[in-house]
């Protein structure tokens, strides 16, 4: 079952129209959104939710006030300020709990216990692409790279059960723990930049990411014509390293406008973007082992 997750080193890259547009590309895929922190993807994708899960990651302290002899150990000994004087007596203030359980564990009187915290929500949903699963985490909400791997059991489980063979997957922008889930098993990464030193600076990163972790991987030069000697940068650095580049796709104005509406670049019809985008889906498909060439160059 080939997994094909688009990541890039830093937001704003066109990652997500990237991913969207190989959703509308692919045969009969499952859909999965990664970027839990602040997903997107339905923005152009609009789902319609099915399934609602509650995620629950960490604990938090809770104080029965019947049990609590307001003997104040537990604030005293709360190396985060999260239990606060009231006048009813002692509260955890579930904001700042750590769920270190240090409080749980030293009171005299056992008035504290500690349960799982509601983090978030994760959802089954449907799209004219395929079957989606995507999540959003609550404010503040920590173990954002659990929920990552929560969500790529969960599309791995509606694959079996539709009988479906191909996860596309728009994951977490940077480099930390969310996308080390994300890119973690999977058949092949894209990697989205764009020909700015941030761009390249990040690539690079990205790139050193996937090599740690020995995932094939790709690239994809978004508004590949801004600047050529920051395209002909990231040529060099992609050669060095032995990176495809998967697709050069130019930059139009026309393709905001069709995001704006949620279109994505694959329903421009006879553009170049359009053409672009759809040779990038042969090759990151070839690559991940659904197509029976190799990747090729992008036409400039």
């Amino acid at each position: 079952m080939p997994e094909i997750t688009v990541i890039s080193g830093k937001g704003g890259t066109g990652k997500t129209s990237v991913a969207a547009a190989f959703a509308k590309l692919a045969p009969d895929p499952i859909v999965c959104d990664l970027d839990v922190d602040a997903p997107d993807l339905h923005l152009l994708l609009q789902p319609k939710v099915v399934e609602v899960h509650e995620f629950r990651a960490g604990r938090t302290a809770a104080i029965s006030v019947a049990d609590c002899t307001l003997c104040g150990d537990c604030r005293e000994r709360c190396r985060f300020g999260a239990i606060l004087a009231t006048a009813t007596g002692f509260a955890v203030d579930a904001t700042a709990c750590e769920g270190c359980g240090v409080c749980a564990h030293f009171c005299p009187a056992g008035a504290i216990a500690l349960s799982p915290r509601m983090a978030g929500h994760w959802f089954r949903s449907r799209t004219d692409a395929g079957p989606m699963i995507h999540a959003q985490l609550l404010p503040g909400a920590e173990n954002s790279g659990l929920l990552v791997s929560v969500l790529r059991r969960e599309a791995t489980s509606e694959c079996a059960r539709g009988g479906r063979d191909l996860i596309i997957s728009d994951g977490p922008p940077g480099i930390g723990c969310p996308v080390i889930s994300a890119i973690s098993g999977t058949d092949v990464v894209v990697l989205v930049t764009e020909p700015t030193p941030s761009g390249l600076h990040d690539l690079e990163r990205a790139a050193e990411l996937c090599a740690h972790f020995a995932r094939p991987a790709g690239v994809i030069v978004n508004k590949a014509d801004l600047d050529e000697d920051r395209s002909a940068e990231i040529e060099r650095l992609c050669a060095r390293r032995g990176l495809p580049i998967l697709a050069r796709i130019p930059f139009e104005p026309v393709v905001v406008e069709a995001l704006m509406a949620g279109l994505t670049m694959a329903d421009l019809g006879n553009h170049p973007v359009a053409d672009a985008i759809r040779h990038g889906w042969r090759n990151a498909h070839a690559l991940a082992g659904g197509g029976r060439n190799s990747p090729a160059s992008s036409p400039t």
